[in-house]
């Protein structure tokens, strides 16, 4: 019989023993996404320098604010 807690080593019917479920591997907090690392370096190395070529400092300074705004905001969310 199963106990109310849902024991997976309860005795069954048969008086054998039902094999034990493997527990679920804790999951990882959060991989490394290596395409995501890669895709910010291109951005500052290279997207930033070229927004501030045609569209001035602080037009620069302004879209990466917002960007990565938007990054840390997608990155943190539940």
């Amino acid at each position: 019989m199963a106990r109310a807690d849902g024991d997976a080593g309860a005795r069954r019917l048969s008086g054998k023993r039902a094999p034990a479920r493997r527990a679920k591997a804790p999951a990882r907090i959060r991989g490394v996404r290596w395409w995501a690392v890669a895709a910010i370096a291109a951005t500052v190395l290279i997207g930033l320098p070229l927004a501030h070529a045609f569209i001035g400092e602080l037009g620069a300074v302004l879209l990466g604010t917002f960007i990565g705004g938007f990054a840390l905001g997608r990155a943190t969310a539940r």
